[in-house]
């Protein structure tokens, strides 16, 4: 049976945004873990509807997902595009959201980069409330194929995928005629000068170096053998800087992990979702041996 999506409540930015954020819970009020999804680039929440209705079986979970700013039903706002702004938009929902308790965070793509972001900016994620993380098709940076390091054929490709950005952003409604007309698409995508703008955002997004909060949580990095947008040389670059997180290879899949693989997504927060539960016990005996 296809799940139901629950009504979106909208969460208000300082800039503008409304965030279009859809909250499940429990039939009865016991929720000990909250699992919050963050998509990629020009999809949406629904991206995530295949490992969602897995997830929700635990009936246990509160579980959160959202629709990026610009992306679904979730409005642009004035501030730059940049993936520190898409951080404290997460940082948002989790204080609205997620209250006080423990999350598993997932991120696919963009969404990956937007987790990162603010594991930076908001310091160790083993902090009460992060008690695991999970980066489907992920990438620290350096994703601009224009590097002077890139061969000439790759480098070509990035100057011309710049070309069809910056027409995205000139010239959105001709350009947006073609796009549907060619790529038509149910789902929905957003404008395509929105849609330019995070494309620039991602080409300048670099973490690297800078991810010492992840190293204090348990980490799950699930890369496409065939995913050309993000290949899984950036997934090793990630496992060098996080040597304790765990690498998935997922054979034959290309770089939608959570349409192509749900299972496999799905199996592994229920893992860190199940390491979340074992570390509240060890706090509840802690606290309670020392208040005898």
């Amino acid at each position: 049976m296809p799940l139901l999506e629950p009504q979106p409540q909208l969460l208000s930015r300082p800039d503008g945004t409304d965030l279009a954020v859809y909250q499940r819970d429990p039939i009865e009020d016991t929720a000990d873990v909250a699992v919050v999804f963050v998509h990629g680039w020009q999809a949406s929440a629904r991206v995530w509807n295949d490992v969602v209705s897995r997830t929700t079986l635990d009936g246990r979970l509160r579980v959160v997902t959202y629709d990026q700013r610009g992306h679904g039903a979730s409005t642009p706002g004035r501030a730059p595009a940049d993936i520190s702004v898409l951080a404290r938009d997460l940082a948002a929902v989790l204080t609205a959201h997620a209250g006080d308790l423990p999350v598993v965070l997932a991120g696919h793509s963009m969404g990956a980069m937007t987790v990162m972001m603010h594991a930076l900016l908001s310091g160790p994620v083993a902090s009460p409330q992060v008690a695991g993380v999970l980066l489907a098709s992920p990438s620290s940076g350096r994703l601009d194929l224009r590097r002077h390091d890139q061969p000439a054929l790759t480098r070509a490709l990035g100057s011309a995928r710049s070309v069809i950005a910056s027409a995205c952003a000139t010239a959105p409604r001709p350009v947006q005629y073609l796009r549907n007309t060619l790529r038509p698409s149910q789902e929905p995508r957003p404008p395509l000068d929105v849609a330019a703008a995070w494309y620039r955002a991602i080409l300048s997004y670099d973490v690297a170096g800078s991810l010492d909060a992840l190293t204090t949580a348990p980490v799950h990095l699930v890369t496409g053998a065939q995913d050309r947008l993000i290949p899984p040389i950036h997934t090793c670059r990630l496992a060098s800087e996080l040597p304790h997180a765990r690498v998935h290879v997922a054979e034959g899949a290309g770089h939608g992990l959570p349409c192509e693989r749900p299972d496999l997504v799905a199996d592994l927060l229920r893992e860190l979702v199940t390491g979340a539960r074992t570390q509240l016990t060890s706090q509840a005996t802690e606290k309670a041996t020392l208040s005898c």
